[in-house]
Parts: C-alpha cells; sequence; structure tokens
C-alpha cells in the first residue's frame, strides 16, 4: 500500500516550456538583446538535446546549465557572457511557476492521505522557491531535489538517498512524472511503482512501461484504487 508519491516538478507540476519562454525573453532583455521566436526556438532544441544527454547520464546537471548558453551564443552568433546568461536566467526561472492543469486540486486532495515529495532534477533554491511563490509548498513533505542530493534521476542512487531521507521502502512510493527515461525509468530500477503523466497523447517508442498512464493529473486518483 502506497504511503507517499515522488513527484517530479518540470512539466509535471509546473510547465517548463512556459516557465523557460518567459525567463528567456527576461534574460534576454536584461542583456539589451533583441528577443524573436527563433531564439526560443533555438534554446528549446538546445535545452531538449542536453537534458537527453544527462538522462542518458553523459552529462550531468551542472554540464547542462553551463553549456547550453554558450551553445545558444555559437548558434544565434550573438556575442554575450553566457556565465552571466546562465545567472539571469536561473534567477529567473526561479520565479516561474505557470502550474500544469489541475496540479493545485490533485495536490490538496491527495497530500490529505499521502506524504508528497518533491523529486527532481535541477537547483534545490530554484524549486523550492517556484513552490514557494505558488502556494504549492505547503503540500510537500520535503523537497529532493538534484543538487542537494547529490544525483540525479535516472540514477539509483537518486531513489535510495530519497527513499533514506523519507524513511520509505520502495513498495510504499508512487513515483508520478513526464519523462519515461528520468522518472519511470530510474524508478523502476530502484523497485518503484510509477505513473507516466503524458498530457499530449505521446506515443512511447521506448521499451520503458510504467505502471499507470495518465493524460490528466485528476486521473492520478485512479492510480490509488488498485
Amino acid at each position: 500500500m502506497y504511503k507517499a508519491i515522488f513527484l517530479d516538478i518540470d512539466d509535471t507540476v509546473f510547465n517548463f516550456k512556459k516557465c523557460s519562454e518567459s525567463a528567456l525573453k527576461e534574460t534576454f532583455s536584461m542583456l539589451n538583446l533583441n528577443y524573436n521566436n527563433n531564439i526560443f526556438e533555438s534554446f528549446t532544441a538546445i535545452d531538449e538535446r542536453l537534458w537527453k544527454e544527462q538522462k542518458a547520464q553523459l552529462l550531468t546537471v551542472a554540464d547542462v546549465l553551463d553549456i547550453r548558453f554558450a551553445e545558444l551564443s555559437d548558434t544565434l552568433g550573438l556575442n554575450y557572457d553566457s556565465n552571466l546568461a546562465k545567472d539571469h536566467f536561473g534567477q529567473l526561472l526561479g520565479e516561474q511557476y505557470i502550474m500544469e492543469p489541475g496540479i493545485e486540486e490533485v495536490l490538496k486532495k491527495l497530500s490529505a492521505e499521502y506524504k508528497i515529495y518533491a523529486a527532481s532534477n535541477g537547483v534545490l533554491s530554484m524549486q523550492e522557491n517556484r513552490l514557494k511563490l505558488s502556494g504549492l509548498k505547503r503540500y510537500f513533505n520535503d523537497l529532493f531535489v538534484s543538487d542537494d542530493i547529490g544525483h540525479a534521476k535516472p540514477d539509483i542512487s537518486f531513489f535510495t538517498e530519497s527513499m533514506e531521507r523519507a524513511d520509505l521502502y520502495p513498495s510504499e512510493i508512487l513515483m508520478v512524472g513526464d519523462s519515461l527515461v528520468s522518472d519511470i525509468a530510474g524508478a523502476q530500477n530502484a523497485g518503484i511503482d510509477s505513473v507516466w503523466y503524458n498530457p499530449y497523447g505521446l506515443t512511447s517508442e521506448s521499451r520503458i512501461q510504467a505502471d499507470y498512464e495518465i493524460n490528466h493529473l485528476h486521473d492520478l486518483s485512479y492510480c490509488f484504487k488498485s
């Protein structure tokens, strides 16, 4: 019987694409650079590729954060300080909290019966600030974020350390996230049941199979009835 939910943050609690686009616009404004939609398209392509490499454990989370603005500068042929852009973007992203549909209602309902823990790759201070600003932090018992845990999903060490901190066994946890490679595969390797949050109805071409699949967050409650 489940006692707790491990919940991914980006693209599960918050809409990362919308949050990052808003932060990128403000970053370019702070750097006195012109912004257009092509810039965000280039950023997204770079960002998604780097995160795929991180999930394949070819890069660390820190590598992704360090590389993407340097690569964006080269791609766009722009002359700016990539470290300054990284810092601005990180600060601004930490202030963005565009939520996935239904998440607050779901957290309010499930937190009355289950412990809820954030399980995120990223920066603890950033994720904590976003949850505070959104008013959602009150629903979480604790936040497990890769820079604080010392390992990133799908590394099994991320899950074992998180379970130790929460004083939970794998059979007591349900992992919920949007990434088959990071959230679902990582949970499976740790012996944790999982839910694939698939809001766009994507067809999986992976051998990785979650125990449950949902297209809407309000369907998460059905995963606790079996």
